[in-house]
């Protein structure tokens, strides 16, 4: 796998596409409590979510690639607005052909909050008129909401940079402790194998589980060239659910992609934490000139007046701005 990806050509990634971006409190679960017990005998850090959201869509080739970052950027603004919403993981990646796939992967504090925000991605998110998953640049969209089963962090989350995916059709009825058997099963691997964290979600009702895992670089980061070592090493080390999942779960997805962008919780007038960029360079990233205002990363019409108009940061939408001129300020 990995001499496929050392076979692309750089030029490829200057194809990338633009438009990226990107649903009340859980009864106790007592099946987890021995999985809890067992987690504490290794150095990893529970991540304390009940809830995920996933994304995934093919990119058209020729989209400009100076519309990437600002895009995120604004639709960041907005999407992390959402109620609950920890962080989300935006991935890319492109194959031998030059077919680009992106999405995303979220995590949320509650169930019930990813699934509304499934519902809001779905039915209720319009900007500039267009719905969200109607956008001509997502090409065959599937997004999924999710019960967390566990997620378990082994490294900080600016060393999840690579992200691999499997996702299962698993039998009606799939009972909680075999699913916590199998996260406890792939926790073990993963820290044997030194990934930086893992995820297994669930959605009975569409009878699908999905591991999400994470590796950090596996050598120097090198700014002209896209990351191929780490993507190779991760795409071509066996499937994790080979050593955790059952014979009766049937594998209908697996993918392997480097990390965008890492968005975190959204604040009025975009005065929380930053996004994280960290394959940027060689990936394209938010910079002062690039039309779109971002409070977060110290931009303000002092700072930025070509971006930012006068006031755009004070988390109040005044004359002359608006969605896109200063969304920090201006809600949907």
């Amino acid at each position: 796998m990995t001499s496929v990806y050392k076979r692309v050509p750089v030029v490829a990634f200057t194809l990338l596409a633009a438009g990226l971006a990107g649903c009340g409190a859980e009864p106790p679960d007592p099946t987890g409590e021995a999985i809890a017990a067992d987690e504490s005998a290794d150095d990893g850090t529970d991540i304390d979510a009940g809830g995920s959201f996933s994304c995934d869509f093919g990119l058209p080739s020729d989209l400009p690639l100076g519309l990437v970052a600002p895009q995120i950027e604004r639709d960041r603004m907005y999407m992390a607005a959402r109620p609950g919403m920890q962080t989300k993981q935006l991935p890319i990646v492109f194959d031998p052909t030059g077919a680009v796939y992106s999405g995303g992967r979220y995590l949320f504090d509650t169930f019930a909050h990813a699934t509304e925000y499934s519902e809001w991605v779905h039915h209720g998110f319009f900007l500039d008129g267009v719905e969200f998953l109607d956008r001509p640049v997502f090409l065959a969209p599937e997004c999924h909401a999710w019960r967390v089963v566990g997620a378990r962090a082994f490294a900080p989350i600016d060393q999840q940079l690579v992200l691999r995916t499997e996702r299962f059709h698993v039998p009606a009825g799939v009972a909680q402790n075999e699913l916590h058997g199998v996260f406890r099963d792939a926790r073990k691997e993963a820290r044997s194998r030194g990934l930086s964290a893992v995820w297994l979600v669930e959605n009975s009702a569409e009878q699908l589980a999905q591991l999400v895992y994470f590796a950090d670089r596996v050598g120097p980061s090198d700014p002209s060239i896209p990351d191929f070592a780490s993507l190779g090493a991760l795409a071509g080390a066996p499937a994790l659910g080979d050593s955790a999942v059952p014979s009766s779960w049937t594998r209908t997805f697996d993918r392997t992609e480097w990390i965008l962008t890492v968005w975190f919780p959204f604040a009025d007038g975009d005065h929380g934490a930053p996004s994280l960029w960290p394959y940027s360079p060689p990936f394209p990233q938010p910079f002062c000139g690039d039309a779109m205002c971002e409070p977060s990363r110290g931009e303000s019409g002092a700072t930025c007046p070509g971006d930012c108009p006068a006031g755009c940061g004070d988390a109040s939408c005044q004359a002359g701005e608006d969605t896109q001129t200063c969304p920090s300020d201006c809600r949907i």
